[in-house]
């Protein structure tokens, strides 16, 4: 069985079919990124193996990881972040929105890179 991430804009269309297992640890670093950064995730409740995604509010949480990511020298929490944030770069891309601004291009190819890598990774 898979789970299913779809968008609000782009209702019934897969961006990502992980298993349930992968699903779940994603929609759960989600939730705790959302209460440390106070921000909505953005990813509703699982209806029938779907998990609708509306782009704005998971966008600012993607934006709030990738700025402290930035910002921190905690080694452990940019370490937490990494896979989340290239993750969330692939669904993004993948529901054609831009991804949250980045601190320079040097960071940006780095992100592109490693969010090319996951998406290959990521089946539909």
């Amino acid at each position: 069985m898979t789970f299913r991430f779809h968008s609000t804009d782009l209702p019934g269309r897969d961006l990502w079919c992980p298993s349930p297992e992968v699903a779940r640890a994603f929609v759960g670093t989600a939730e705790v990124f959302s209460h440390v950064f106070g921000v909505r995730t953005g990813i509703g409740d699982p209806d029938d193996g779907v998990c609708t995604i509306d782009f704005r509010d998971f966008g600012a949480l993607c934006g709030a990881v990738m700025d402290r990511f930035s910002t921190t020298e905690q080694g452990i929490l940019r370490s937490l972040s990494l896979g989340f944030i290239a993750t969330s770069l692939v669904l993004i891309d993948r529901a054609g929105y831009r991804a949250p601004a980045m601190p320079g291009p040097a960071q940006e190819l780095a992100w592109a890179a490693l969010r090319e890598q996951h998406a290959r990774v990521m089946p539909v």
